[in-house]
């Protein structure tokens, strides 16, 4: 009689044992499928990185240029067009052959 109390006490370890072991496989894959989820995502994450930093680099340099070609600009501003530069550059020398001509 005692042994199968003690058969049956191992018996209920023994199943508890394996009830335990299969909710541990199961965390196990369940924690593997959101790493690999997670490691996909980084590596997207990543990629998208990459894109926005070749982007910035690009947007940048047209940036540069767009602000060389204002600096030009302004510095063609600076330079004389003509004697009459001192009466307001090429609209002054517009109304003053209109004067002229009155």
């Amino acid at each position: 009689m005692e042994s199968n109390a003690e058969l049956a006490r191992l018996e209920q370890f023994v199943d508890k044992l394996l009830t335990k072991y299969h909710e541990l496989k199961e965390e196990y894959h369940t924690l593997k499928a959101t790493l690999q989820e997670r490691d996909q995502e980084c590596a997207e994450l990543k990629e998208n990185i990459a894109d926005l930093s070749s982007e910035r680099t690009v947007v940048g340099e047209r940036v540069a240029g767009l602000i060389g070609r204002i600096e030009q600009w302004e510095s063609e501003l600076d330079t004389p067009l003509d004697e009459n530069s001192d009466q307001g550059g090429v609209q002054g020398s517009l109304f003053e052959a209109e004067s002229e001509a009155n």
